[in-house]
């Protein structure tokens, strides 16, 4: 079973203010984050210490742009953890970091240092997104990124930003289809979601930028991750983490402590009303699906539930929970 030991280094190394980031607002920590030598060994040993048994371990550094920090600092990090890669109770590293921060060089030597994994802050694969984000790079330094990381043999996770100033459902499943042909090794969705100290809640309280609303959010994150399921890429993450700094912090926007989950229950809502409406007169659902996916089957608050009785549906269906079925599995039985 794997383990990540995160390191937060917010907003190290990044040379833009992005008009929706407040890194301290979004990961709960302090900008600019020093990460020194005894901090990075302290976490890893705690967490080494109250997690034992797992066999793939990886150091992760977060928040902030690992490759754009000054090499002599990447080092100093990278050896600190070099101890426990030698001995054998980690096993790799993985760090977040910007498209236009990667060369050939960087990819080759993050490899040689155990780097496994390196996720891009992509956002957009439209130009006209990124530039009126003011995100500092192209969607063609993304591509380029993610192919010299793949071609040294790192995994590379993709994180993609749907609802920034110019996005449009096309736009954004242009994105989608370019971002499956790149073949990354992870997604990650966060829908834009405006908080303080960003120029996006000024824009926000200016009547400037409108935020994507719940619902819609919900729907182009499904919708998303249905494509990148057929691709057999996996969505490791919906939703921004939460966190209490984050909550109190949210302006506006598609911000839920559980917004995957509202958007896995969306997508059973849709499979079990499609599955209802093709009953005829008389007839009733059995639904077979694991134990562990009943609450998003019944949907928060059974709001799930709630709808498909709304729609006409009550008492024509039966929910049977099974241990013994994979999660995400599902057996329908007209009766």
């Amino acid at each position: 079973m794997g383990l990540v030991i995160p390191i937060f280094i917010s907003h190290r190394g990044c040379p833009h203010q992005c008009l929706f980031c407040n890194q301290h607002a979004i990961s709960g920590k302090e900008k600019g984050s020093h990460a020194s030598n005894s901090a990075i060994t302290h976490t890893v040993e705690q967490w080494l210490a109250r997690s034992p048994g797992h066999t793939d371990v990886q150091v992760a550094f977060y928040g902030g742009s690992f490759t754009c920090i000054e090499q002599n600092e990447q080092r100093r990090m990278l050896h600190a953890v070099a101890p426990y890669i030698a001995d054998g109770s980690v096993q790799s590293i993985r760090m977040s970091t910007r498209p236009d921060c990667i060369s050939e060089d960087i990819a080759h030597w993050l490899k040689d240092m155990h780097v496994k994994t390196v996720e891009l802050g992509v956002q957009s694969l439209s130009d006209n997104v990124l530039q009126l984000s003011q995100r500092g790079h192209t969607a063609d330094d993304s591509r380029y990124a993610v192919r010299l990381l793949k071609q040294a043999g790192i995994q590379v996770g993709v994180q993609l930003l749907p609802g920034l100033p110019g996005d449009t459902t096309r736009s954004f499943f242009k994105t989608v289809r370019e971002a499956i042909k790149l073949q990354p090794d992870l997604i990650r969705l966060y829908p834009a979601v405006v908080v303080e100290g960003s120029e996006l809640a000024n824009m926000y309280r200016q009547g400037i930028y409108t935020p994507l609303s719940m619902n819609r959010a919900i729907a182009l994150t499904r919708r998303a991750k249905k494509l990148f399921d057929a691709a057999a890429i996996p969505v490791v993450r919906m939703g921004l983490q939460p966190s209490e700094t984050l909550s109190q912090q949210v302006v506006a926007g598609p911000y839920h402590p559980a917004f995957g989950e509202l958007v896995t229950s969306r997508g059973w809502l849709r499979q079990i009303r499609q599955q209802l409406n093709r009953l005829k007169v008389g007839e009733k659902l059995e639904l077979h699906i694991s134990h562990r996916d009943v609450s998003a089957v019944v949907g928060m608050k059974k709001m799930n539930l709630h709808r498909l009785e709304q729609l006409g549906f009550k008492d024509r269906f039966i929910i049977i929970p099974d241990k013994n079925r994979a999660r995400g599995s599902r057996e329908y039985v007209v009766s």
